[in-house]
């Protein structure tokens, strides 16, 4: 049977043009508030795909579309073309796609409309992310005037940190901090991206469920899961990093961090699920997340949860809430 898709959002609110103009440009304010020497540049940066989803997932894909003008427009104006269109790629065209699949609806069990799933859309942004680190890659590998792909980095890193340092930075210190980021840092910074939208999608859709201005339904985010094409992309990720050789392995090793992205967000699943079976699971939780903000290390322990979660299935085998026992 063909599952002929519809969105969603055709159906439901009323597109608010003044709403959806506003939202991008606080979009595109947000991000440029750093060239205005914004105390709150940091945090504003990061929220700055918050004005979009909130357009999207509250207005419809109407709305999102119209955001997306008026934040590409904004940025134009304050930074001119050149600053405008990376804007776009990194943040104005994520939050496009994802609204438009997030609104999308396909026939589901007894005839009731199913909704794309979470799981779906986190893949939808990690493909987005290692599309753009292979692209960053591949552009530095065929410029015969850059070196490695490894000291590429650590060039970038040394100039990086000299700017934000103002030349007061020790160059030992310096050094030692290079060598330490250089071969994951490509990872990291696309894996800080895609998290970037996700938590952005998701604090979206949580103000508008409690505003009930929300298009799609409220999520269990206890019960997430990652289509299957994800772990192919890890497990091609780690082929590449094991028999590939100078730039294909460092890419390979960048890569397999994009790729546990979805799995870690599996991983924090299962954690609330256990939490959930026992006693003083609130406080575990609280601990949890201060050792995860602590050791950058755990947030590989609980993606390797959510592979694992993902191949296994961990959840079936934990025992129900403690309130269903109670009841």
């Amino acid at each position: 049977m063909a599952k002929a898709l519809c969105l969603a959002d055709e159906y439901t609110m009323p597109i608010s043009p003044i709403m959806a103009l506003g939202a991008g440009i606080c979009s595109a304010l947000a991000v440029f508030s750093i060239v205005f020497g914004s105390v709150a540049a940091l945090p504003l940066f990061y929220l700055a795909p918050l004005p979009l989803y909130l357009a999207g997932l509250g207005i419809g894909s109407k709305g999102v579309l119209l955001a997306s003008a008026a934040a590409i427009g904004t940025a134009a104006l304050i930074g001119g073309v050149y600053a405008a269109l990376p804007f776009a790629v990194a943040y104005v065209m994520p939050s496009f796609v994802a609204c438009r699949q997030a609104l999308r609806t396909f026939p589901g069990r007894n005839g009731q409309a199913a909704w794309t799933g979470p799981g779906d859309v986190a893949g939808t942004f990690t493909v987005m992310g290692a599309v753009g680190l292979m692209f960053a890659a591949f552009t530095v590998m065929m410029d015969s005037n850059v070196g490695p792909l490894a000291d590429a980095v650590s060039g970038f890193l040394t100039t990086a940190l000299d700017k934000m340092g103002g030349g007061r930075m020790p160059v030992e210190s310096r050094d030692a901090l290079v060598v330490g980021l250089a071969p994951y840092f490509p990872g990291m910074a696309v894996s800080s991206w895609v998290l970037m939208h996700i938590f952005n999608a998701i604090g979206a859709q949580a103000a508008l469920v409690k505003s009930g201005r929300n298009i799609r339904p409220s999520v269990s985010y206890s019960d997430l899961s990652v289509p299957d094409w994800c772990s192919w992309l890890l497990v091609g990720a780690g082929v590449v990093t094991l028999v590939g050789s100078d730039d294909w392995s460092y890419l390979g090793r960048n890569m397999v961090i994009v790729a546990l992205v979805p799995f870690f967000l599996v991983g924090l699943a299962v954690v609330h699920t256990f939490a959930k079976r026992i006693a003083g699971g609130m406080g575990l939780l609280v601990v949890f997340y201060i050792l995860l903000l602590v050791l950058g290390w755990a947030a590989f322990v609980v993606a390797g949860a959510g592979v694992v979660e993902q191949w296994v299935g961990l959840r079936k085998r934990m025992g129900p809430p403690l309130n269903e026992e109670s009841e």
